[in-house]
């Protein structure tokens, strides 16, 4: 196991945008740990978080469990599956444990667990595949 310091990974946008931020990730598998605080702009009508965001953090997670268990190599998702469990509420605190189950030439097969910080009930659950590109990324 080789974790990697969060401080020197790079600023992603879009995953502050999400309010959220990496707890943890390791090198060699991409088991990683991120911590996500949904903000008012992201609750529906009903006064929960969208469904929609729920997606995006499980797609953020996945992301960088894949760049490092899957060799850092570019790729994009090419499908995603979210199982919504319980309501989520603006500025809750989420945590989303990711793993790789497994990482081959073409693909990458990634789970995220989305829980309640305080007290671990679980909210949602993505499974996710990658798709590893043969183009180099962009600027």
């Amino acid at each position: 196991m080789s974790a990697i310091d969060p401080a020197l990974l790079p600023v992603v946008a879009a995953r502050e945008g999400l309010g959220g931020e990496v707890l943890s990730v390791d090198d060699d598998t991409g088991a990683a740990r991120l911590r996500f605080v949904p903000g008012s702009n992201h609750k529906n009508l009903a006064g929960t978080v969208f469904g929609g965001y729920m997606a995006s953090i499980i797609d953020d997670a996945a992301g960088i469990a894949t760049w490092f268990g899957g060799g850092q190599r570019p790729f994009a998702t090419s499908q995603i599956s979210v199982s919504f469990l319980r309501a989520a509420q603006a500025q809750e605190p989420l945590i989303a444990d990711v793993i790789v189950n497994f990482a081959g030439k073409r693909q990458a097969f990634v789970e995220v667990r989305v829980s309640r910080e305080d007290g671990n009930e679980m909210v949602a659950i993505g499974n996710i595949v990658q798709s590893f590109l043969e183009t180099k990324m962009r600027d």
